[in-house]
């Protein structure tokens, strides 16, 4: 196993993944909400009065509800794990299902196959080399330009495989969030 798969099959992955997916959510609703808030002046002064009058209770307060949040927390947060867990599968899933995200795939594994290609076919003409050295330089030209255009290949499907990421990556940032 691969350690790019291990990684992203990892249930911390996912939870990270849901956290981001979470927090891009969060926001999103935040800016619609914010855009229709309406604050009066005679708000902003009850307010304070209000605040005042609870800052001088607070000590009190605070005790009591450290205890309570201690024990709250101690159970909420294997529920938020857990959801963080099922969202980041969720998120990650939807990615690597878009068209985008499997040309990549596929496009990188042609690169890599080429690349391999290349280097065996320059073992290949080294090792041809050498020996024809003795005999003709035909034979090093041949294999010269064989070499030539596998590397030419590779370096072709490595600029695909940059483009295919990156349109990946524009779909990938759609699905973030929804």
């Amino acid at each position: 196993m691969s350690v790019t798969k291990t990684i992203t099959t990892s249930k911390p992955f996912y939870v990270v993944a849901g956290a981001g997916d979470l927090a891009v959510k969060t926001l999103r609703e935040s800016t619609d909400r914010l855009s229709t808030l309406r604050i009066e002046r005679k708000d902003i002064e009850t307010t304070i009065t209000a605040l005042q009058n609870e800052t001088k209770a607070l000590p009190a307060k605070a005790q009591t509800v450290a205890v309570t949040l201690v024990a709250d927390v101690a159970g909420k947060v294997g529920t938020g794990y857990d959801e963080l867990l099922g969202r980041g599968k969720s998120v990650v899933t939807r990615i690597r299902r878009q068209k985008s995200t499997q040309d990549l795939q596929r496009q990188a594994s042609t690169t890599v196959r080429r690349g391999k290609a290349t280097v065996t076919t320059a073992k290949t003409g080294a090792s041809a080399t050498r020996s024809a050295a003795k005999g003709t330089a035909t034979t090093a030209k041949k294999r010269a330009a064989t070499t030539k255009k596998t590397a030419k290949s590779a370096t072709t499907s490595a600029r695909k495989t940059t483009a295919t990421a990156k349109k990946a990556t524009a779909d990938a940032s759609t699905k973030v969030g929804s």
